[in-house]
Formats: structure tokens, sequence, C-alpha cells
């Protein structure tokens, strides 16, 4: 029998039968889940717990990861990227979370927020000279999650889609891709504000006054 060499693209898939590509994405997106689940059951300190967090989102995820805490001594950020640029990490490293919008509206509202595509350059504030943080970054997309801890919230995780990365948002699937997403952001949120209490009831927060950032990349130390 003969057939047009684009029937498997025409035939329509049967009902029932998930798009690949959203099956892919909900995959990757179980992975880094569970990834994040396991360093907030095993982190032993509030350090290791948001560099480790970092690590383990970047990938298929996300391109940049910032995550964000707040504490009696301060604001404490963790960054790591899939494709690792020590120099604009540690630029990163000093902006004032108030400063960065997308992140700050996050926090304020208690509710996950996402950035797609990126309209306004500002939204994930400017680095130190004066250049947004997503024209740096060449970000795509941005969605953040806020940290839910037992008292209310402690911080935001941020996560970065750029160059050929499919983009966060609203698709046309059923559900979209979007929802997915900033459900798997908002139960990792709800993992490090649990592991976060934990840390806190034993101690772990730094005291004012220390360490105040962390940068951490695949292959390099925690500094």
């Amino acid at each position: 029998m003969n057939t047009p060499g684009d029937w498997p693209q025409r035939t329509p898939r049967w009902p029932g039968v998930p798009d690949p590509a959203v099956a892919a994405a909900w995959a990757v997106g179980l992975d880094t889940l569970a990834r994040a689940s396991a360093v907030a059951v095993s982190a032993a300190d509030e350090l290791g717990l948001r560099t480790d967090l970092a690590y383990a989102i970047t990938g298929p995820f996300a391109d940049w990861v910032f995550v964000d805490v707040l504490g009696a001594g301060g604001a404490w950020r963790a960054v790591a990227a899939r494709h690792p640029d020590p120099d604009l990490a540690a630029e990163l490293l000093g902006i004032r979370l108030e400063t960065c919008p997308l992140i700050w509206s996050a926090i304020q509202r208690r509710t996950p927020l996402v950035c797609a595509p990126i309209g306004e350059a500002a939204v994930l504030g400017e680095l130190p000279g004066g250049a947004p943080v997503a024209d740096g970054l060449g970000a795509r997309s941005a969605a953040v999650g806020p940290i839910m801890a037992a008292a209310g919230v402690c911080g935001a995780i941020t996560i970065v889609r750029c160059g050929e990365q499919p983009p966060l948002g609203f698709r046309g699937e059923q559900p979209p891709l979007g929802f997915r997403e900033l459900g798997i952001l908002s139960q990792i949120g709800e993992l490090t504000g649990a592991a976060t209490d934990r840390l806190r009831r034993h101690g772990g927060e730094p005291p004012a006054g220390w360490g105040r950032r962390t940068a951490h990349h695949p292959g390099q130390a925690d500094r």
C-alpha cells in the first residue's frame, strides 16, 4: 500500500494519546522535582540548601536559577547556570532583591508568576553596570515561585530560560505547559520552605552579617 511521505505528520493522534512534547516537558518537570526534593530532605544547613537546590533545578528545566532566601540577618542568594559564566554569576549575586520587580512581586503576592515573553527588560533587575539582567542572560522567559515557610513567604526561586529553550508560559495544550511548570515550581517552593523551617528550628539560619551571597556552578566550589 502506498502512503504519502508526510503520513505520520498528517495522521491525527488517537484521543487520549499525549502530545510527545507535552509528555517530554512533564518528564523534565518531574525529574527536576525529584532532584529538588532530595536536596530539601538531605540539606544540613541553609547554605547547602540554597546552593544545591539551585544546581538541582538547572538543566532542561532552566538555564539560570536564582534562589533568594530572607531571614533575620538579611537576604541570601544562590545562583546556578546550565552553562556556567562565573563573571556574570558574580554580578547577579550583588543585586538587591527588592530591585527585581518580578521576584519581589511574587514574594509580596505570595503566588507564582511567569513572564513570557519578557517584554520589559527590567523585570529581573539591573546588573551593576546598568544593563538589564534579562539582556545579560539572553532571557526569553522567566518564572518565580515563592518559598513558603510556616510563618509565611521566606524567599523565592526564579527560573530563566534562554536561547532555544521552549519559553515558559501558557500555551495551547490541555492543560497548558505553563501550568505544569508553575505547579512544579510551587511544589519546589513548598519543599524548600519546609526544609528551611526544619533547619531554623535546629539553628541552621546564618547569623546576621554572615555570608550574604553565594554563587554555585557545576564543577566549581561554593564561595
